[in-house]
């Protein structure tokens, strides 16, 4: 089904396309981007490419951060001082509406329980002023690495969909396997050359193989409704879901973790916050806390450069092995196939050795896709996500 997607930014007036049922709406205006750049993202199809922009136009939590973002800067303005001001001018007009009452009054004991829990808040808020190291650039880094990170979710729900779609090719031809062993077994049986037991382990392997199929399914179904709702769909629609790249290999050779780890901690959320808590900071405690936390994150970020490097080399030689296996199994099968049409070999055996192949062939597609993965992985370190504190 093709959705609607209308272009509403937040405070101005957005423009409808009435062509299709289902309606998602922008976080942009329409005259931020191109029509060309439009037309793609309203589509009624999910490239790999268009996951950031879909996520920040059509993503509810993107939107609802824009929108709470947007109300913080309205009640609190854009500075520290402002931030403060606002809690100090809380606390002055909760005590100015406190009305104390005569001991006599019969509704002393109640009245004074709320003036007691009132000036606990007075207290509370004029603490939070003096220690606010908060300001809405905190928040706005704090939405921005959450429209990260909903990004990178996305795009490993992506890959994951064709990972789960290779496991459940590789199941079903398990299935068809056992399926085949499974008469057999049944068919030796007939001829006293095979027990019950061997009968019963035969039927609990293609149970087991029938659950992993439905097991596959439920998967798909439930990660593909995530990631359609994701990026803007109804749970229930059915975009195309687009190809996924190839693994670039002129990105892994020119990885140089002790040289990125500068852009992962510049680019870090975790650290933009620190840092500007920093500046924020009154207190020399304060001030402590946060330098000893930035020293920290400074070299676990470091620390989470080469993790995620060593992780791109792993899955790297992961892939050239299992690539290197299938074409062995491939060559095997070619020979296989001759033995078979010449009756060299029997059914069950030259089942068995398609199964091997078409095994290795699938792995090797599954380790191209997981070192996708790990070098989407490295890019998110050194673009904002980079574990710190």
């Amino acid at each position: 089904m093709k959705r609607l997607k209308q272009a509403l930014s937040l405070g101005m007036a957005g423009v409808m396309m009435t062509a299709a049922p289902v309606t998602a709406f922008a976080a942009s205006p329409e005259f931020s981007r191109s029509a060309e750049e439009w037309a793609r993202l309203q589509d009624n199809k999910i490239e790999y490419d268009e996951i950031a922009d879909l996520i920040h136009e059509y993503n509810a939590t993107v939107q609802k951060n824009a929108i709470d973002l947007s109300k913080f800067r309205k009640d609190y303005g854009e500075s520290n001082d402002e931030w403060a001001n606002r809690y100090r001018e809380l606390a002055d007009d909760l005590e100015a509406s406190l009305s104390y009452p005569d001991v006599d009054d019969t509704s002393y004991a109640s009245i004074m329980t709320a003036i007691v829990t009132s000036e606990m808040q007075i207290d509370n808020w004029r603490k939070s002023a003096d220690e606010a190291v908060d300001d809405y650039m905190t928040y706005y880094y704090n939405y921005a690495s959450a429209e990260a990170m909903l990004t990178s979710n996305a795009q490993q729900q992506m890959i994951a969909y064709y990972v789960n779609q290779l496991q459940l090719e590789l199941d079903q031809k398990n299935q068809e396997l056992l399926t085949e062993t499974y008469q057999s077994v049944q068919n030796r049986q007939s001829l006293g050359m095979a027990t019950d037991v061997d009968v019963l382990s035969a039927e609990e392997s293609l149970r087991n193989a029938n659950k992993a199929i439905l097991d596959d399914q439920n998967t798909i179904e439930n990660n593909q409704e995530k990631l359609f709702v994701a990026l803007g769909w109804k749970h229930d629609d059915r975009p195309e879901i687009g190809t996924l790249p190839e693994p670039d290999p002129d990105r892994i050779a020119a990885m140089n973790p002790a040289a990125d780890k500068a852009q992962a901690v510049e680019n870090s959320y975790t650290m933009k916050v620190n840092k500007r808590k920093l500046e924020n900071a009154k207190s020399d405690d304060t001030k402590e806390t946060l330098e000893k936390t930035i020293r920290e994150d400074t070299q676990t970020i470091g620390a989470s450069v080469t993790g995620s490097y060593q992780n791109v080399l792993a899955a790297k030689a992961s892939m050239d092995l299992k690539g290197a296996q299938a074409q062995l199994q491939e060559k095997t099968m070619q020979t296989t196939e001759r033995q078979y049409q010449l009756g060299m070999i029997g059914k069950m055996d030259y089942l068995n050795r398609k199964y091997a192949y078409d095994s290795a062939v699938i792995q090797a597609q599954i380790a191209k896709y997981n070192l996708l993965q790990a070098i989407q992985s490295y890019e998110w370190v050194l673009n904002g996500l980079a574990n710190a504190s």
